[in-house]
């Protein structure tokens, strides 16, 4: 089909209906009847066209909603990292007023015709608009929005003012007290989205004394995002809480909730914390993209030992599987892929989480209240009754809940739990603090794994070095060889200055042979059960991550920050 339209082929255009749209995204799975049917309750009372309703619901992606454009079209789909902007929009007659509001971006005139890359090809005002300003021939492609909201964003940065722009968005606000909720909402999507594309597991809302700063977690290390008018800072938390369906009106105590925000068609799940300071509250986003979390065993990229461990301890019939490491380090990932392989298995599944962070159809999830008297232990006890072959507990946190986790492991149950503790090994003298005793541990104990993530160095920029003294002196005390090479971080556009992108898991794992479970049940000590592990020839996070420094994908400085050596 033709991409090429002149403003007196509008009539002809319009034979391609919305209608068409919607139609192929039923047939190719994309949407239900019943999807479309709530979507377009929406857009009559909206005034939008039904797929974009879908869009910004969540129902319906990005990607999947230019394909179904370009399917309908013949309009090939924009490949807006190789097709960048080549054209200033103002020598065409174009403010970015308009752009915006018709979701367009001009590319590049190929004689006389103007390549546009546009969100929704059916925009009669956008394609009236464009024809009318520039009096070219059109070229239509189909941009993906967030491709859209990136390039145009770049575009319309322009010069830095010679004024103070925040100040002038402060005076704005005061004046025009409407203005405020729309900043605060702008503010808050733009933070969001700004994560998702970076990766952030967690976003900071921070007000100081003359400013509100936002701040993204990425590979497990805060970064600055942008700074706000300080005038900002209760309308953006009044905004997620009305998200996450908190109480707006009380800003003394600590909330914490849950909402869902949509980022390129996509629902994302969020836990919400609030906390009053000094300045005003704060608050912290806690990313839960499901999309984004390793799905089985397999995908969670752990050595092979560790790998096989866990697979064995799926197939065990009853005793306690533990996983430990700190907070942040993915162990409840990992407790997750460990649930997903019981899918189809047929058995009863429980689990007594705080949060829930991801929902399973096959398993019966229960969100701890403490406020209530909904404990941990609680749950655990209430579990018993309900005849479960598989119990997972959220984390192990007091004697009680550690005393009642080791009983139903005793009783015939398969019980996965995390707990805190530094080292695989270091989990046996951790529940005999909390009161568990030596003899019960060692009758349920099955295997233990610990955990960590490091970032990994990226692939674009890393540059070889040699091998510090530092690194020297590391290699000899682990009875290693030093590498010939190293790499170290640089920074690029592709990992946006860091010097890294991703990240990736350090672990060791052990299953509880007769040897081990008889020092387990002596009480034996962290030095005695390590000096076994050694015999045992167990693999350490710090091998792990030596391992990963000679091959170039972190470095020392990574390693040390999440190991103990």
């Amino acid at each position: 089909m033709n991409e090429t339209w002149g403003i007196s082929e509008t009539e002809a255009f319009a034979t391609f209906q919305r209608d068409d749209v919607l139609d192929h995204l039923l047939v190719s799975g994309r949407l239900s009847v019943e999807a479309i049917s709530r979507a377009e309750a929406v857009a009559r009372r909206s005034s939008q066209p039904v797929e974009l309703v879908l869009n910004q619901l969540g129902q319906l992606s990005d990607d999947d909603l230019a394909e179904a454009y370009s399917a309908v079209t013949g309009y090939r789909v924009w490949d807006a990292q190789n097709e960048p902007s080549e054209i200033e929009p103002e020598t065409l007659g174009l403010g970015p007023e308009f752009l915006r509001k018709v979701r367009a971006v001009p590319l590049r005139l190929e004689e006389d015709v103007l390549v546009c890359a546009v969100c929704d090809p059916f925009d009669a005002e956008m394609r009236a608009g464009l024809g009318f300003a520039t009096g070219r021939e059109l070229r239509f492609l189909i941009a993906r929005v967030m491709d859209w909201r990136t390039a145009f964003d770049v575009r319309a940065e322009g010069p830095p003012p010679e004024f103070d722009e925040r100040r002038i968005e402060r005076d704005l606000a005061l004046v025009e007290d409407a203005s405020v909720e729309g900043q605060a909402v702008e503010l808050v999507n733009t933070a969001f989205a700004a994560a998702v594309d970076r990766g952030a597991s967690d976003i900071h809302f921070e007000p100081r004394r003359h400013d509100l700063l936002i701040r993204l977690r990425v590979d497990g290390h805060l970064i600055d995002l942008m700074t706000a008018s300080s005038d900002l800072s209760a309308p953006v938390v009044s905004r997620i809480k009305v998200l996450s369906n908190l109480n707006v009106g009380e800003r003394r105590l600590p909330q914490d909730g849950r909402a869902s925000f949509v980022n390129a068609g996509r629902a994302v799940d969020v836990r919400v914390a609030t906390a009053p300071t000094v300045f005003g509250e704060s608050a912290v986003l806690r990313l839960l993209d499901r999309a984004q979390a390793p799905q089985d065993i397999a995908s969670l990229a752990l050595p092979k030992t560790v790998t096989a461990l866990l697979e064995r301890a799926v197939r065990t019939p009853h005793g306690l599987f533990l996983v430990t490491g700190p907070t942040g380090s993915g162990k409840t990932t990992t407790l997750y892929a460990l649930l997903a392989a019981f899918k189809g298995s047929g058995k009863k599944i429980l689990s007594v989480e705080d949060p829930v962070e991801r929902h399973f159809e096959h398993v019966s999830q229960t969100q701890v209240q403490s406020q209530i008297g909904l404990t941990f232990a609680a749950c655990l006890r209430a579990f018993l009754r309900h005849d479960p072959d598989v119990i997972l507990v959220g984390e192990i946190r007091d004697a009680e809940t550690a005393a009642v986790a080791v009983q139903a492991a005793m009783t015939g149950h398969l019980v996965l739990a995390s707990v805190h503790a530094n080292t695989a090994l270091a989990v046996a003298p951790r529940l005999n603090d909390m009161g568990v005793e030596p003899y019960q541990l060692a009758a349920s104990l099955k295997g233990v794994m610990a955990q960590r993530l490091v970032r990994r160095l990226c692939g674009a920029c890393k540059t070889e070095d040699k091998p510090s003294e530092a690194l020297a002196a590391y290699a000899e005390r682990l009875g290693r060889q030093a590498p010939v090479r190293v790499f170290r971080p640089v920074g690029c556009p592709r990992c946006r200055g860091q010097g890294y992108s991703g990240r990736l898991v350090l672990a060791e794992g052990l299953w509880a042979d007769d040897l081990f479970l008889a020092r387990v049940g002596e009480g034996a000590s962290l030095d005695v059960l390590k000096t076994y592990g050694r015999t045992l020839g167990l693999r350490t996070m710090t091998d792990e991550g030596f391992d990963l420094i000679c091959q170039g994908e972190t470095t020392l400085e990574d390693v040390l920050t999440v190991t103990d050596d």
